[in-house]
């Protein structure tokens, strides 16, 4: 899987447990709603090694990409 593919990111904010770690790991896709408390996606199209971290970490599953694989995290 080339590095530099872009694909569709998916966040599904009703398993979310507003962790904000998305936010953290991966600031250049994922911001932080204070307001709602819960992540938004600042883009919605990334590679694999952007939001690799992210989605592996994430505790609820929430995150993942349109094509992958879990075991491609």
């Amino acid at each position: 899987m080339p590095g530099d593919t872009l694909h569709e990111v998916l966040l599904d904010l009703s398993r979310c447990n507003a962790c904000s770690g998305c936010a953290e790991i991966c600031p250049e896709v994922f911001g932080w709603n204070e307001d709602m408390a819960r992540p938004y996606l600042k883009r919605t199209f990334a590679t694999h090694d952007e939001v690799r971290e992210a989605i592996a970490l994430c505790p609820k599953r929430c995150i993942s990409a349109e094509g992958w694989e879990e075991e491609d995290y």
